[in-house]
């Protein structure tokens, strides 16, 4: 049984998806339909910074050659270094979240979720390589069957 993903919270094999924890809750591969990702939002904080950081840049770019003096030029410069660092702290204190879910029997399903970039993309792989497998199984199951009628 090969594993696709050993994770500290979640552990995916050929036939499962185990979310681990203290209730863990286990899906069999063949069961899940259309894995899809859901991104959440930003924190609004961070949105707003975010434009108000993209408006102070475009207009001490329109305005950077109006002036000549030393104190406006610097001015400038930390009227648009506020912005972006703002947006940058609310970005990183409150990430976005990362969710994967399917079509389980009939209901959709969150099977997991994430703050963390990285490990996310790790299990929606290996959730992905696992369903390919899964229907590469089925095929052959099939191709079988027509053989031995």
């Amino acid at each position: 049984m090969p594993t696709y993903y050993p994770g500290p919270d979640v552990r995916i094999t050929d036939t499962a998806f185990t979310v681990l924890g203290a209730r863990s809750t286990r899906f069999h591969i063949k069961d899940l339909v259309d894995p899809y990702v859901v991104r959440g939002n930003r924190h609004p904080a961070g949105v707003v910074t975010g434009r108000f950081a993209i408006a102070s840049t475009v207009a001490g770019i329109v305005t950077w050659g109006l002036h000549d003096s030393l104190f406006l030029h610097v001015a400038m410069l930390i009227a648009i270094a506020i912005p972006v660092l703002v947006t940058g702290a609310f970005l990183r204190a409150a990430p976005r979240d990362y969710q994967l879910w399917a079509v389980h029997g009939s209901a959709e399903v969150c099977l997991y979720s994430s703050t963390h970039p990285t490990r996310f993309g790790q299990v929606r792989r290996a959730l992905v390589r696992a369903v390919e497998e899964q229907s590469r199984q089925r095929s052959a199951a099939r191709w079988l069957r027509e053989i031995e009628r």
